[in-house]
């Protein structure tokens, strides 16, 4: 009798997979319902409404505010209909009604008026982000603070990584009696420096020739495929030159691993805490601990599935917790290679136009500098 041992441990995952699958199926199904021109404008309508007062919206509020041609109560029976198709949900009996993800995914697809910055912003944003342009660490701390202002939502962004660059330049200067700098670029922008020993009796070490020597041995090389283990003695190096080459390799490594605890940049939670979503302590801290958790980031970054601005939309986040939250991200580039992705996040209650053209906006900004770094 063959026996099945059931990992009791994976149940919660595979309820919460359930649901998000269930969710994108009847999503799907929903999406096959055409809305007429008039219910188009309603729910464009109760959307723009509530983004901007976070009030349930009712009939009447639409009839007076936007000329749509109908009564309060043909909106109200046309509102009941988009209910009943899935684009819009009633939190209160008593209450108007308020956008369904279904409702924000419709509007972000097919209702929403062009993503554009004021161009006032957008020269200020650029000015601002290029004010930062030493160490690519710093830039994206300045980018995260630049986008939240621009977006007014929590942002994030990963950093290059390390160890999926490729070294483009070495070079070693003397600082002292038996001390030397170090210094590795990469081909994403990023740099690494470091202070090495040399040995005591090391005065005539000529850092021209070992510099190099140690472009010809180490540029080109992938940072996954390095080791100072295997880096072999050679009897034609300049003197130390060899050593010195382990320990720049060790460098490397050394970084690539530190950037695993510290490679997510974020600014502008107190958008968050501004947000009446997330008035309740409790609510707010569930979203929040989310930049505490990297493996969700990474499964947030992983969504973002190329440069164009991508939106997710309540369960259409692969993050529990951000359920009744919204990402806008993209990937920016280095070198015609994905390197790593921005965004900002929010209540499904955001400003996607400001948002997505802000995203859009810094995403390529940022793009443009860390190009030009990875080209000095």
């Amino acid at each position: 009798m063959l026996m099945v041992q059931w990992d009791w441990s994976s149940l919660p995952h595979c309820i919460s997979s359930a649901k998000r699958c269930v969710a994108t199926i009847v999503t799907s199904m929903l999406r096959l319902h055409p809305l007429d021109q008039r219910k188009q404008k309603i729910l464009k309508a109760v959307v723009d409404e509530y983004v901007s007062t976070a009030e349930p919206v009712g009939s009447h509020l639409i009839a007076g505010r936007h000329q749509l041609g109908v009564r309060s109560a043909t909106i109200r029976n046309e509102m009941a209909e988009l209910s009943e198709m899935g684009y819009l949900r009633q939190p209160h009996t008593s209450a108007g009604r308020i956008p369904s993800d279904l409702g924000y995914r419709f509007y972000v697809d097919r209702l929403m008026d062009a993503a554009v910055l004021p161009y006032a912003e957008a020269q200020r944003a650029r000015r601002l982000l290029a004010l930062r342009t030493a160490e690519v660490e710093l830039l994206l701390e300045h980018t995260c603070r630049i986008l939240s202002d621009l977006a007014r939502y929590t942002s994030v962004a990963s950093q290059p990584k390390v160890k999926e660059a490729v070294v483009r330049h070495v070079s070693v200067v003397r600082v002292g009696r038996n001390k030397v700098l170090a210094v590795i670029v990469l081909d994403n922008g990023r740099a690494i420096h470091g202070i090495l020993d040399v040995p005591q009796e090391s005065h005539a070490l000529d850092t021209v020739k070992t510099t190099n020597y140690l472009r010809a041995k180490l540029s080109g090389s992938e940072v996954s495929t390095l080791s100072a283990e295997s880096f072999e003695e050679d009897p034609e190096a300049p003197r130390d030159a060899t050593a010195l080459a382990k320990q720049i390799i060790k460098l490397i490594i050394d970084q690539a691993e530190a950037e695993e605890e510290a490679d997510i940049h974020f600014g502008g939670t107190s958008y968050m805490m501004q947000q009446p979503e997330f008035k309740n302590p409790e609510r707010l801290e569930a979203v929040l601990s989310i930049l505490d958790q990297k493996r969700a980031l990474y499964k947030l970054f992983s969504s973002v599935m190329g440069p164009e601005v991508t939106v997710l939309i309540g369960r259409e986040n692969p993050v529990e917790e951000m359920v009744e939250c919204s990402f806008v991200g993209a990937k920016y580039r280095i070198g015609g290679k994905i390197a790593g992705t921005v965004g900002v996040m929010g209540p499904t209650r955001m400003d996607y136009r400001r948002a997505i053209s802000a995203v859009e906006s810094v995403a390529r900004n940022l793009e443009t500098l860390l190009n030009g770094l990875s080209a000095l």
